[in-house]
This record gives structure tokens, C-alpha cells and sequence, in this order.
């Protein structure tokens, strides 16, 4: 945040006291001895001294906050100078920022306490807090951040947009924008640069580092507005003025997010550093689409944390300290000390260490040298790797304690198995804040590490909150959430620990899409959500196969995804001479040489690990063989677990049960015929990739059967590599859920391709499972085997990634309809200019649009098109579900306008610097006489535009000058292409810009089809007779009468009244339908396409005609007005029963927005009669030889009269086209140029 926004902010003027809040430095610890005497002290003063001697600071209760707030408003409002209660609340904030962990619960009281006045007292506590930052050296700004996450964390609440609101620009200091946006614009001007010697409209402009452009003609250099004075200018917005339609040279990458790197790393003794491609599944999964790009980013923990000693606080004490985040320098990235060479690394250094020797120093920049080589040369070859840093304490907790003591036994469902630490409140609430403090910096580093058009994926139930914490931080983001293990969680966990289980929930909502393993694991998410959350709304979209659920405001999509392999990475290795050498090897180890044909070997292979039922597994097969002892001598199982955990008391008990009760079996069963037959083999250590593929090809029956499992992978590659092999699963495997929902499992035997244990505890019916399997012909096996390989090549990794990542599966997405009612018709268009509205908003800003912007319009347009009559472009919809009528659209020019939107999509996405005269090239189709003649009237328009170089004040029409007319109103929404066309004009040729139209602002007005961003036109509705500046400054007409208003009220009345007649109920849905302005009604008689019969119309006339005569008998208040396509009946102006036209609406907004015509030029754009009392007002200003207009028309009869009006003021800057899109083409070579240079040329009469 710069000092000088810090100016701005209010300083309190309390009372400088000996201890004053936030004036002690950075190296200073306090103990909480201390300040509760502080504090005490404090309150005495204030006259409390039997309230100060029962207070706790750790957990101060609601009531005596509020109290403290209220003392502190009551002394703001008397400007009260010795506000003790403010410096008591003072002292309480840096207590709780000092020690954000322990005194959480007084940060939440104390933000409940003050309740709406929270922006109020942000605004003046900040400045204390930046103060002693920047003065002190203390690191108040990073925990008041996290402080505000914890609380909406826990509370579900958005709390943290306050203190954004309080304080504009922290958002942007603590994520490194403004850093960005300079890469942005150095990254856009080199791709420009590089291309100077191509022949372009940019081929005399170039452009500064700070989004303005630099011309060689400086003398003739004219005023434009900037983004400082075009309505975005909120702390939210990035624009980037690049000429033209902004665009930019980044693309869309992956930023992928996990707790655990792709690698391992690892440090030898030589001291070197070496990197080892990580082999879990997360990486088998991930890698293959990370390696596309290699601009993808992957963020994760290397292990290398910040110990206490290694970074100083202001906390109470050494032995609670609560370390803060790092400081970051501009960029956003921690700091790190500069080592020798100027190294620069994630690892921060030792700040509390005194220098070594020189060569002490050397030696360990060396060192730092190497690691940063070595990770160097990893991103030169593959994506970037960028690690992520937190407190190793706050790690430690969070890895070893919330997500594996935690939430690993919970989401599979097995609560015997949580820490039993967590039954005490206090320590399950101390370590959940460090569960938070670790997604809040992965949260930070995503957020810092991406751009406006990433997506960014995180991975796995470590980091369930980072959605929620990057959302609180830019809402624009798009995130999406893949949980790789099962989602099964007791009810206890809503109940017993909901401190955890309740913001865990409400967090994955935050997320833009989930995906799930199973469709069991989202219907358990489901049910959960719908149980335990209030306000929950679930929609499910059975051809999608897709949730979508809206909760406090957000959406979030909910997809199955059953997570793959990589088949290439096993079958490679099947071929080789060397890999059927070790098959021969293995099969020999475990059933000796030359077995019987009915012998069999069962394999299994999975981590040692509680929830892969190896316990259950051994205690069935001895069942099996004390159930079925002519198999002994016969089968061996090979049993592999590799060890894991063994530090975690639940993990040791486990394992060490496991070995013994194998070697309980291997004594109980042995056959005197083959001495050297053993039951099982069980091993502890893995195997490598080679040999494993060897285990598969030579195993009969692969067994898979844990308690719960995501997906459980080992399945999938033993039968793409095998085949011809069995397979035992468990109804809690993934891919037993997958293979069921995909037909594989029948329900008759015959449909059944594999064995299945239902109940991992049913003995028996374990033993017999054992039995089938081992009995069951190789025919029959093989078969089986062959059908379960086929299905899982062609549902392989890359599949399963681009299935998640695939944009048109979410809620952001318009997805194809059959369109029945009109209700639908028009909730669809009304979808389709949200989208526009996106898509020009980040042109705008210079981001590249979002693949599923173009999907969605596609879709819309497909729809619309397969709803139509057969070979019509005609709609036929019902007014209603179960009405018989059925209303008639022509939606020619919908059509046409997506077709414009599609192409301009393309167009603005591609890297050529002359995109805009390629897309407006591709306008030409649309010309309603020929491409030769849309090229004349461009350029007619383009040099009336130059010879103006930039107008003042630019007036204009909106239906039928900029947008062709639409079937209805309500389907008039503005195109993207048109939006940003304008919007840059607005921005880069005229100060002052004004849409001047007939129809209402809201309602169905102009504000609801417009896609254009607030701040960059002013909407004169009714005629002119109210006005949209911007949320907070609206104005109309207030002459009118209230008399008047009441007889048109009457008229509005009796009009609705028959068009409540079927005869005449097509009315209220052709064009603008009956519309209700500001001193004036619209009723439709016919649309753009005449499709309503001309006699009904007239019918419609004397109707309305009647009911006018009826309130208004003398005809001295309103008058009709028929159009081509409605009839207007406005009121008489009073003092000489004219109508308000567009002329006085453009004197209102002149008199009340104190705008001087007589400066600068004009330009005014119409396309109608109606039109020509706005070229007559600015023609009629002290000089109308400055006013320029262009008329959207092929009518003779209206060309005249513009001409004429034009030469009755001597005035020869007019031009004539024949449609919107010549119009809009003009205005994009105008804007896309440097249109200063003056032409010698006469334009008279264009």
C-alpha cells in the first residue's frame, strides 16, 4: 500500500499513553502478563477497575466489547480527542495480531462486537497497523489478513471484504498487482515491438510501460479520457490500454496446487542436491497434462519450512509464538536474505543468525546455489515448479495432525482410527488454526502465482480451504477441487467435530467445480450438504450427469471423475525380453517350477495402511484354506505392503498386527507333499515399476480389496497389463463403484467380470470370494480380464484430466436447451449477455476470455437455431407451460449477432496486431447490398471520424444506429463485439458519451441489455427524460405534473387490460411488448420481421386510440405518435404542448451535469425521425460547424432532412450508412488508429 494513499486514511487522535498500542518494535516480546497489565491499566482509567481485575484477554467476552464500541462511536461522534475505549480496542487488536492462534475467539468477539461498524473502525485502525510495519518492523498487515480469513473461515462469513472496502489497495498490495500488471505490459510491449515491421494501424503508435500511448506527433497530442475517468477506476479493475481492442500475448495456463511436490529432493553427502521424478498417484495423474505447457506452474511443499528460530515475531513469549507469514517484497514473493551472487530462493534465511566469515558465507551461497541450479534446470525442462514456505510448526500440525489424524480417518469413514488428542476442544481448535494458516499461504502463493485467465486445480483433502481463502482475496479466480480419497464421513464429525467439519464443507462450495472419484462419494457430499448447511439449493442435470448447488450467494458444479493411469507407463515395459524373464522368475518364486494347471497366485501390492484392509484380507484367506484345504499346496498369495508411517502410533500398532497374524498363517497351513509351499509371502519394501509389471503378468488373481479407497489404481494396472488375469475388488474401492456404474458388474452372473466382496467382515463370505476366484477358468477369466482392460484403456489419465478440466461441464456454462416457453426463450438470452458482459470486461482489462465463454454462446446459438421451426428462423413458443397460445419470433438478427460474437471471439484471441481489421472485414457479409459497398461507407464514416480526431460529447441512438432491431426488447441484447467497439471508442475518442433512447432504464430497459461496463456512457431512457450516470448519480425530469402522471397511469392501465384479450395477447411480446417510461408508454404493433398481420395492428391502434380519448377527452395532455414499429403516447410539454424528444433530453442532461455544447466537437449518431431533435439541439449551440453526425439509414426521405438541417446551420460534416455494422466498423478503425492527423479533404455530403 502506497504512503500516500496512507494520507488519506483517518489517524485517531487518542491520547499518546506510555504504552501505547502498536508502539513497540519488532524485536520486542511481550509476555501476556504484560499486556494484560497494560490493559488493565486501560480500563481503570476508564473507571471500570472491579470489570479490568475479571478479564481475560485470550477469550474476552461479546458484551464487554460491545461496550468498548460503543464507547469509542459515542466519543467519535463528539470528536471526543482522549477516546480511551479506541485505545483499548487498539491494544486488543495487537494482542490478537501478536498472537493470532491463541486469542482467535477475542478477534471473533470483537468482530461481532462491532458489527456495521467494522469499515468505520478499520479505517482507522489500519494506519496504526501500517505504522508500526514500516516504522517498527512488525508484521501486524500479514496477521490482521489471516486473523480476518480464520474468522470467515469459521463463521461463513465475508468479513475480510470490509477491511478491503476500509482500506482500497491492501487487497492489491498483498497479492503483488500492481507487479504484474508491469510484467503484463513489459511482456505486451515486446510482442508488439517485435512485430514493428508488420503493415498494421498500429505501425506509428507505441506504448509505455504504464498503459499509455506515446506519439510521434506530440504537438497535435489530444485529450483522452483514462482509466482513471472511464469508470474503472476501482481498486478491482486492470485495464490495459493497448491500442485498440485490448489483448494480450499470456494464454491460459495450469496452475496446479498440492500439498507434495512431483519430485523428491533430497540433499547428498557430497553436498549437491538431487532431484528424483516423484512416482505417487497424484503425480501419475497430473504430470501427463502439466508437461503440455511448459508455462503450467506447480505449486507445492518442497519441506523446506521455517523454523521458530529462523523468523522473529512480536508474539507474547518464546515458547508461544505464533510466526507470521513471511515479508514479501513487491512482487509478492517472500523474502529471502540476498546471499552472495544475489541468489535469490524460496528458503528464507536465518535472521536471528549473526554473518559467519566471509567464508563461511561463501560456502552456504554455494550451497543455496546449487539447490537453485537444480531446480533451475527442472522448470527449463517441464513445467515451473514454484515451492510454497510455511512455519515448519504450523506444517507439522497440519500434515501430521489435521489431515492424517483427522480428516484421512474421517473421509474413509473409519473414526476408530482419529487422534484421540481431538477429544480435548482446545487442541482440536489450536490445530485446526494451523490446518488454516497453511491453506491461507497456499492460498496466497495460487493467488500470487496466477493470472486473471488461469485455472487453477488444487488437489486432495490437505488443502480443502484454499478455495474459500482465494475467493476472499479475487472472486474472479476460477478454481476447481479434486478430492483423490473417498468422501465418506461419519455424522460425528458434524457433531463432535464440527469446528472442523462444518467450514471444511462450506469451503469446497467456494469452489468453482469438485470433483469426486465416485458417484458414492458425491452423493454422500450431497446428502451432507443439504443436512447440515442451511439455504442449500442442489440441482441436478441428469444429461450432464452434473450437481450444481448455490449456497450464501455462491455456485458451485459437482462432477464424477474416476481418476486413471497412464497406460503407456506400464505396457511399455511388457514387450521387453527382460520383463518376461522376471515373470518367469516371480511365477517360479511363488508357485515353484512346473505347477499344476489349478494352482493359483494371488497378488496384492498397497501401501501398509489401515484403510487398504490388508488385516481383513489375511484373516479371510486363512478361513479360506481351513474352509477349502484342497488348496492348500495349491495357491499363494504375495502380499506386498510397504511401510509407511511408522512413526504414527496407529500405523505401528497395525502393521506389526498384520505380520503377525501372516506369520500365524504360514505355520498354520503347510503341505507335507511340498515342503517348500508357503501360504503367503509377505513383503514390506515396493517394488520398481519394472518388476511390478513383471508381479502383474504373472499373477492369476489380483486382490484389491480395501476398507475405502478413492479410486485405488493398483486395479487399473494390473489389468492393462494383464488382461487375462482375475480380479477380486472390494465394494469400497473406487474403481469397483466405476466398473459397477459403467455395466461391469451385472446382475446376473454371467454379467459379472470380476469378484466381489461386499463386506470386508463377512468371513465366510470372504473365504468363498477366494474360492470362486481360484476355480474359475481361464477362459472365463480371460474373457472377464479382456472386457475390464478395454474399458480402462479407453478411460485412461489424459482422459480423466481432460474430462476435469473441459470448461463446459460447470455452471458457468449455457448448455444446450430445447426452448418450449417464452419464459425460456428469454431467460436464455438474458444468460447470453451475462456472458457478454464477461467477455467485454476482460478485453477491456487486456485478459484473455475463458474458453467456455465461446462454448456457452455456441450452445445458445445452437439452441435457439434446433428450436426453430424446420427450415425456418422462426420461434414458436408458449406463453406459458400449459397455454395453448403460441407467440412467433423472427430471430434473424439473434442469430446473426452470435455469429458476429463467435468470430469476434476468435478473432480478438489471436496474437496478430491487426485482429480488429480482420474481424471487421468479416462484417462485410452483413451489409444488406454488397462487401464493395460496406468498405465506401466505412471509409466515408472513418474520415469524418479523423477530421473530428476526438469530440467532446458524442450522442447517439441505441436500436437500429448500433444494434439492428430485435424480435423483442427483452432480446435485444447487446453483442460483446459491439460492447468493447464502444467501449474503447468512448474510452479513446470522445470525453463525454451519451446512449440516448426511447425506452425505459429498468424493467426491460436499456440497463438490462446493455453488456457495455459501468462509467463509460451516460443512458438517457424515456427519451432523455431520466438519466443513469452511475449507481449513485441518476436524475429525471421533474416538471411533470402529478396529474399528468396519473392519466397516463390510466392509460398504461386499460392498455394492459386488453392486451390481456386473447385476440390481442401477441402484442406483449412482439418488440419492445407494452413498455412504462418516464412521461411517456410504448405499445409494439409489429416487430422487425411484420410477422403480426397489419390488420390486427390497426385493430390494436383504435383501441388504444379510444382509451386515450377516454382520460384524456380534450387532447391537451397526450398525444399518439405511430412508428413503423409502435405507438408511443407521450405527454404535452405545458408550456406549448410539444412532445419531450430527445433534444430536451439532451438539454436536461446538459443543465444538470453542467456540459458546455460550445466546446470541443460533437458527434451525433441516429437512425430515425425521432433521432433528429439530438442533431438539432447540438446544431443549434454557438458552433455547429463543430458538430459531426453520422445516420444509420437507406430512407431518402430521412436522408433529406438530416442534409437539410445540416446545411440550414452551414454545417457539411455528415455521413450516410446503410446498417449498425458499417457504423460499428467505422468506430473500431477510428479507435484502433492514431486519428489525429488532420485531412486536407472536403467531406461535404458523404
Amino acid at each position: 500500500m502506497s504512503t500516500e494513499h496512507l494520507k488519506e486514511v483517518i489517524f485517531d487522535d487518542g491520547p499518546i499513553l506510555p504504552d501505547e498500542p502498536f508502539h513497540r518494535r519488532f524485536c520486542s516480546k511481550i509476555s501476556l502478563e504484560t499486556f494484560e497489565n497494560i490493559f488493565i491499566d486501560l480500563i481503570k482509567t476508564l473507571g471500570r477497575s472491579e470489570e479490568a481485575e475479571k478479564l481475560n484477554l485470550k477469550n474476552l467476552n461479546r458484551k464487554f466489547l460491545e461496550t468498548l464500541v460503543q464507547g469509542w462511536r459515542k466519543s467519535k461522534e463528539k470528536n471526543n480527542s482522549t477516546d480511551g475505549d479506541f485505545q483499548c480496542l487498539l491494544l486488543i487488536v495487537e494482542f490478537c495480531l501478536s498472537n493470532a492462534f491463541e486469542a482467535h475467539l477475542t478477534f471473533e468477539n470483537l468482530i461481532s462486537a462491532l458489527g456495521f461498524h467494522t469499515v468505520q473502525f478499520w479505517r482507522h485502525t489500519v494506519p496504526h497497523i501500517f505504522d508500526s510495519d514500516l516504522s517498527r518492523g512488525t508484521k501486524y498487515r500479514d496477521a490482521l489478513l489471516f486473523s480476518l480469513t480464520l474468522y470467515d473461515v469459521n463463521t461463513g462469513k465475508s468479513r475480510l471484504k470490509e477491511l478491503y472496502a476500509a482500506v482500497p489497495g491492501i487487497r492489491k498490495s498483498l497479492l503483488g498487482v500492481n507487479a504484474k500488471q508491469f510484467v503484463e505490459r513489459f511482456h505486451h510491449l515486446q510482442k508488439r515491438l517485435s512485430r514493428s515491421s508488420s503493415t498494421n494501424s498500429l505501425r506509428n503508435s507505441a506504448e509505455n510501460l504504464n498503459g499509455t500511448e506515446i506519439s510521434s506527433f506530440d504537438s497535435q497530442t489530444r485529450s483522452r479520457r483514462t482509466s482513471e475517468t472511464d469508470g474503472n477506476n476501482d481498486e478491482n479493475s486492470t485495464v490495459f490500454q493497448t491500442g485498440g481492442l485490448a489483448d494480450t500475448h499470456f494464454h491460459q495456463r495450469l496452475v496446479n496446487v498440492s500439498n507434495a511436490p512431483p519430485f523428491s529432493i533430497k540433499k547428498e553427502k557430497s553436498g549437491q542436491w538431487e532431484i528424483k521424478q516423484g512416482s505417487g498417484g497424484l503425480v501419475a495423474c497430473v504430470d501427463p497434462v502439466m508437461s503440455k505447457d511448459h508455462e503450467n506452474v506447480w505449486l507445492a511443499n518442497l519441506g523446506m519450512n521455517l523454523s521458530k528460530r529462523s523468523s522473529s515475531s512480536t508474539a507474547l513469549s518464546t515458547e508461544t509464538t505464533t510466526c507470521l507469514t513471511p515479508a514479501t517484497n513487491t512482487l509478492g514473493i517472500p523474502l529471502i536474505k540476498q546471499a552472495i551472487g544475489e541468489i535469490l530462493f524460496h528458503v528464507i534465511a536465518d535472521d536471528d543468525k549473526p554473518d559467519q566469515s566471509r567464508d563461511a558465507a561463501q560456502k552456504k551461497a554455494n550451497e543455496e546455489m546449487s539447490l537453485l541450479g537444480v531446480l533451475n534446470n527442472y522448470n527449463r525442462g517441464t513445467y515451473k515448479l514454484n515451492p510454497v514456505v510455511v512455519q515448519e510448526e504450523d506444517y507439522n500440525v497440519y500434515y501430521g495432525g489435521i489431515s492424517n489424524g483427522l480428516l484421512w480417518p474421517v473421509l474413509h469413514n473409519l473414526p476408530e482410527y482419529i487422534v484421540s488428542d481431538y477429544n480435548n476442544v482446545q487442541t482440536l481448535r489450536d490445530h485446526w488454526c494451523a490446518y488454516v494458516r497453511v491453506n491461507y499461504q497456499f492460498a496466497i502463493d495460487a493467488v500470487r502465482n496466477s493470472r486473471a485467465q488461469d485455472f487453477i486445480w488444487i488437489h486432495d483433502y490437505h488443502l480443502m480451504l484454499t478455495g474459500l481463502i482465494m475467493q476472499g482475496m479475487d472472486e474472479s479466480l476460477e478454481v476447481g477441487f479434486f478430492l483423490h480419497i473417498p468422501f465418506q464421513p461419519p455424522d460425528t464429525f458434524f457433531t463432535k467435530y464440527s469446528v472442523v467439519g462444518l467450514p471444511l464443507i462450506r469451503g469446497l462450495l467456494r469452489f468453482t467445480k469438485v470433483g469426486f472419484q465416485t458417484h458414492r462419494d458425491r452423493a454422500k457430499f450431497v446428502q451432507v450438504i443439504e443436512k447440515y448447511l442451511r439455504g442449500v439449493h442442489t440441482e441436478y442435470d441428469k444429461m450432464m450427469d452434473i450437481f450444481t448447488v448455490v449456497h450464501e450467494g455462491w455456485t458451485c458444479s459437482l462432477g464424477v471423475f474416476p481418476v486413471s493411469i497412464k497406460n503407456d507407463d506400464f505396457l511399455k515395459f511388457v514387450p521387453l525380453p527382460e520383463t518376461e524373464t522376471l515373470r518367469k522368475k516371480f511365477r517360479e518364486k511363488i508357485l515353484g517350477k512346473n505347477p499344476p494347471s489349478d494352482c493359483r497366485f494371488f497378488f496384492s501390492v498397497e501401501r501398509f495402511d489401515y484403510t487398504k484392509g490388508i488385516k481383513e484380507k489375511l484373516i479371510a484367506y486363512r478361513r479360506y484354506f481351513e474352509k477349502y484345504p484342497q488348496r492348500i499346496g495349491k495357491d499363494t498369495l504375495w502380499q506386498i505392503a510397504v511401510t509407511n508411517r511408522r512413526s504414527v502410533d496407529t500405523y505401528r500398532v497395525y502393521q506389526d498386527e498384520c505380520i503377525e497374524l501372516a506369520d500365524e498363517i504360514n505355520k498354520a497351513f503347510k503341505d507335507e507333499k511340498k515342503p517348500e509351499w508357503k501360504a503367503l509371502i509377505f513383503e514390506t519394501d515396493g517394488l520398481p515399476r519394472e518388476q511390478l509389471v513383471a508381479a502383474y503378468l504373472a499373477m492369476d488373481i489380483g486382490i484389491v480389496t480395501p476398507k475405502k479407497d478413492g479410486m485405488n489404481l493398483v486395479a487399473k494396472e494390473m489389468l492393462v497389463v494383464n488382461p487375462k488375469a482375475g480380479i477380486i475388488l472390494s465394494s469400497g474401492a473406487g474403481s469397483e463403484v466405476q466398473f459397477t456404474m459403467a455395466g461391469l458388474y451385472g446382475e446376473e452372473e454371467k454379467e459379472r467380470t470380476y469378484k466381489r466382496v461386499s463386506d470386508l467382515y463377512d468371513v465366510e463370505k470372504y473365504a468363498d470370494t477366494f474360492y470362486e476366484a481360484a476355480i474359475e477358468s481361464p477362459e472365463s477369466r480371460a474373457a472377464h480380464g479382456k472386457r475390464l482392460s478395454e474399458f480402462i484403456k479407453a478411460h485412461d489419465i489424459e482422459k480423466w484430466s481432460a474430462a476435469f478440466l473441459d470448461p463446459s461441464w460447470t455452471h458457468q456454462v449455457i448448455r444446450p436447451t430445447h426452448l418450449e416457453t417464452l419464459d425460456d426463450f428469454f431467460s436464455l438470452m438474458m444468460r447470453t449477455r451475462n456472458i457478454r458482459r464477461q467477455i467485454v470486461d476482460r478485453v477491456l482489462k487486456g485478459i484473455p476470455v475463458r474458453s467456455h465463454f465461446a462454448i456457452s454462446l455456441k450452445n445458445a446459438k445452437d439452441s435457439l437455431e434446433q428450436s426453430c421451426v424446420p427450415n425456418t428462423k422462426k420461434l414458436l413458443l408458449k406463453s406459458s407451460p400449459d397455454s395453448p397460445e403460441l407467440a412467433q419470433f423472427g430471430i434473424q438478427d439473434e442469430l446473426c449477432e452470435f455469429e458476429k460474437d463467435l468470430s469476434f471471439l476468435q478473432h480478438v484471441q489471436s496474437d496478430e496486431v491487426d485482429n480488429v481489421e480482420r474481424f471487421v472485414e468479416t462484417l462485410v457479409t452483413y451489409h444488406p447490398k454488397s462487401a464493395s459497398i460496406f468498405r465506401e461507407e466505412v471509409t466515408r464514416a472513418v474520415d469524418l471520424l479523423y477530421e473530428a480526431d476526438h469530440f467532446h460529447y458524442f450522442f447517439t441512438d441505441r436500436e437500429g444506429t448500433l444494434k439492428s432491431y430485435s424480435c423483442s426488447y427483452a432480446a435485444s441484447i447487446q453483442p460483446a463485439y459491439s460492447g468493447v467497439i464502444q467501449s474503447q471508442f468512448a474510452r479513446r475518442c470522445a470525453q463525454t458519451c451519451a446512449i440516448v433512447t426511447t425506452a425505459p432504464l429498468f424493467h426491460i430497459g436499456i440497463l438490462d441489455v446493455c453488456t457495455i461496463p459501468e462509467g463509460y456512457y451516460y443512458y438517457g431512457a424515456s427519451a432523455g427524460r431520466e438519466w443513469f450516470i452511475d449507481p449513485g448519480n441518476q436524475f429525471k425530469d421533474t416538471s411533470i405534473p402529478e396529474t399528468h402522471l396519473e392519466m397516463l397511469d390510466k392509460v398504461f392501465d386499460g392498455i394492459s387490460r386488453i392486451l390481456e384479450e386473447t385476440e390481442f395477447r401477441p402484442f406483449t411480446w412482439v418488440g419492445s411488448g407494452l413498455q412504462k417510461h418516464c412521461g411517456h408508454i410504448t405499445i409494439a404493433l409489429q416487430d422487425v420481421y411484420k410477422s403480426v398481420n397489419e390488420t390486427l395492428s390497426k385493430r390494436l391502434y383504435e383501441q388504444v386510440s379510444k382509451i386515450v380519448h377516454s382520460v384524456d377527452t380534450d387532447g391537451s395532455i397526450l398525444s399518439m405518435k405511430e412508428t413503423e414499429l409502435d405507438l408511443k403516447i407521450y405527454l404535452k410539454d405545458n408550456l406549448d404542448g410539444k412532445t419531450f424528444n430527445k433534444g430536451d433530453g439532451i438539454r436536461l442532461l446538459c443543465s444538470t451535469m453542467h456540459c458546455d455544447l460550445k466546446e470541443g466537437n460533437i458527434l451525433v449518431c441516429g437512425d430515425s425521425e425521432t433521432d433528429l431533435p439530438m442533431l438539432s439541439e447540438c446544431l443549434s449551440s454557438s458552433n455547429p460547424s463543430n458538430v459531426f453526425t453520422i445516420w444509420v439509414t437507406q430512407n431518402q426521405d430521412l436522408k433529406d432532412k438530416v442534409t437539410d438541417l445540416c446545411q440550414l446551420h452551414k454545417n457539411k460534416n455528415f455521413a450516410f450508412v446503410s446498417c449498425p455494422e458499417v457504423l460499428l466498423g467505422a468506430m473500431a478503425q477510428a479507435t484502433i488508429r492514431e486519428i489525429q492527423i488532420a485531412r486536407p479533404k472536403e467531406y461535404g455530403g458523404r
